[in-house]
């Protein structure tokens, strides 16, 4: 918005302009009067001109006169005339006078008259030219003082105006130029804000559709020329639809700004969120794995006030087309939401076949997710930790070469690993303190009662992974003490999914150890209770040396 120069100062800058005028006018008026002044003042220098010339010439008739040298006289008689002539109408009663003196003067020339009266009259005639030619004299500098006077106010004047109108115009073009920048301030500051409005969303304030695929393909270009990796998440809000239906779409609106608040307050600095749709969100995490996506995932499910959100994880560590990208995030999406998971990260067996999925597996995958949930629900020292290390084996056997249908039963047997825990009595399963014994024996009945769930479920392959997924290499495992390669590879990635997923994660009795300590752990252990080369796949699956995520 432009600000406008205060009233007080508009009014003095045009008052100032006002008084210029005034003064320009007032200085024409003097001009005027002083040209006149000059005027008045040059005709009655030339009358005293003339009249002294007048009075000269009258003393050359005055000397003809005494010695009666009549050519003589005449001339200057002419001389006379001519001055009185030029000096015009202020002359008329002098050319009488001189008129008169001449009837009386030229007879003496003759001898008929006497010369005494025409002398007197020379006489009385040479006073009246001393005296007018004195008083045209007076008159002349009079009148060029008073011209000279008004000529100085004009040039006084002039200097003031010339002052003030430099001193208003000065102010003018500073209010121009003060003015000029305000507007194109203001045109800049509109420009930004109708480049935000183009680029934003009006209802969150985050990055909109457009700029999102902008966003994305830059970003891509950019991990492509650094080598650094790139995740996606794609988020939709649960249940709006039905939000909007029963209480409105004002609530509906309000949900979406909170979710959009959330995701503002779980983000890094280097992250960006976007709407991409009406209950859609992406958000681009540069220099980040899928892992750390998921790490995200689950931070902002826990900080939603109240409501759910599913997301769909993609990462990138090679130039792709952003397109593939997108579509391999929402495809993650789509299978969380048809196995209500709150997050899944895409793998290769989550690519569309040919032909759609038989009616008896999508069952069996959502009786999946649900006894997960059941067991995360009973156990109060976890947070969807079933489908945490569900995602994790699955990226773990990814690193591993794991595809297709093996690919698919190990994100199963990942999400059902601790389906046992079902039968493990709730003050054993929650106890804060160390176990006896007794209890231990107890808890490690989990894996024999999982591996019966899931055989009853009809599977029997993903039961004896269930089975087996504490076993250690070093045979000192349970519950049949298996060792090395007589463990399935399957049980192996379980067992290292779930130590690192537990040695990460808050418990209510004590903050995790964290990223770094937990890569140790399972490095010091490799060989013995862990398969080396799974440790090895899942430092690369966490990024372990560039070390960027470990505070994530």
């Amino acid at each position: 918005m432009v600000r406008r120069p205060s009233a007080l100062f508009t009014v003095a800058v045009w008052g100032g302009v006002l008084a210029v005028l005034g003064m320009a006018c007032a200085l024409v008026i003097d001009a005027r009067g002083a040209a006149a002044a000059s005027r008045q003042a040059s005709a009655s220098d030339r009358i005293s001109y003339a009249l002294r010339e007048a009075y000269v010439a009258h003393s050359r008739e005055q000397s003809a006169l005494l010695t009666r040298d009549e050519t003589a006289h005449e001339r200057a008689s002419d001389d006379v005339d001519a001055a009185l002539a030029e000096a015009g109408s202020a002359a008329t009663s002098l050319r009488s006078d001189h008129d008169s003196y001449r009837r009386f003067a030229d007879p003496v020339f003759d001898d008929s008259a006497s010369a005494d009266v025409a002398r007197a009259l020379a006489a009385y005639l040479g006073n009246a030219l001393g005296r007018e030619a004195d008083a045209a004299t007076d008159r002349a500098r009079g009148l060029g003082e008073q011209a000279s006077a008004k000529l100085d106010t004009v040039i006084r004047g002039a200097m003031i105006v010339i002052v003030t109108a430099a001193c208003i115009f000065t102010l003018l073009g500073l209010l121009l130029r003060a003015q000029r920048r305000r507007l194109s301030a203001a045109r800049a500051a509109e420009l930004e804000r109708l480049a935000e409005m183009a680029s934003s969303d009006p209802l969150t304030g985050l990055r909109n559709h457009r700029v999102f695929h902008e966003d994305l393909a830059r970003e891509l270009q950019h991990a492509s020329r650094t080598g650094l990796p790139l995740a996606l998440a794609l988020v939709d809000l649960d249940d709006l639809k039905t939000l909007n239906d029963t209480h409105g779409h004002q609530a509906g609106d309000e949900r979406i700004r909170a979710l959009a608040d959330t995701l503002r307050a779980t983000m890094r600095g280097a992250d960006q969120a976007y709407r991409i749709g009406g209950d859609e969100f992406a958000v681009i995490l540069p220099d980040t794995r899928a892992w750390g996506a998921l790490e995200f995932a689950q931070r902002l499910r826990a900080a939603l006030p109240g409501f759910t959100a599913t997301a769909g994880i993609a990462e990138a560590e090679t130039l792709r087309p952003r397109d593939e990208l997108i579509r391999e995030a929402d495809m993650a999406l789509l299978r969380a939401k048809a196995l209500r998971q709150h997050v899944a990260v895409y793998t290769v067996e989550m690519a569309p076949k040919s032909d759609a999925p038989r009616v008896d597996e999508r069952h069996t995958q959502t009786l999946a997710s649900a006894l997960a949930r059941a067991v995360d629900a009973k156990d109060s020292y976890t947070r969807s930790h079933c489908q945490t290390v569900s995602e994790l084996a699955a990226l773990i056997a990814t690193e591993l070469g794991f595809t297709g249908d093996r690919l698919a039963r190990m994100r199963l047997a990942g999400l059902l690993h601790d389906v046992g825990k079902i039968g493990v009595p709730d003050h054993i399963l929650n106890k804060p303190a160390a176990l006896t014994d007794d209890e231990y024996k107890v808890m490690q009945a989990h894996a024999v009662l999982g591996f019966e769930i899931v055989q009853a479920a009809g599977l029997p392959q993903e039961a004896q992974w269930v089975r087996h997924h504490h076993e250690r290499v070093d045979g000192r495992g349970y519950p049949d003490g298996l060792a090395g390669d007589a463990i399935p590879p399957e049980s192996r990635i379980i067992l290292v999914a779930d130590a690192y997923e537990a040695m990460t994660s808050d418990r209510p009795y004590r903050n995790a150890p964290g990223q770094t300590f937990a890569v140790e752990e399972l490095q010091r252990g490799a060989g013995t209770q862990f398969d080396a080369r799974v440790v090895e796949a899942l430092c690369r699956v966490v990024d372990r040396l560039g070390q960027t995520h470990a505070a994530r």
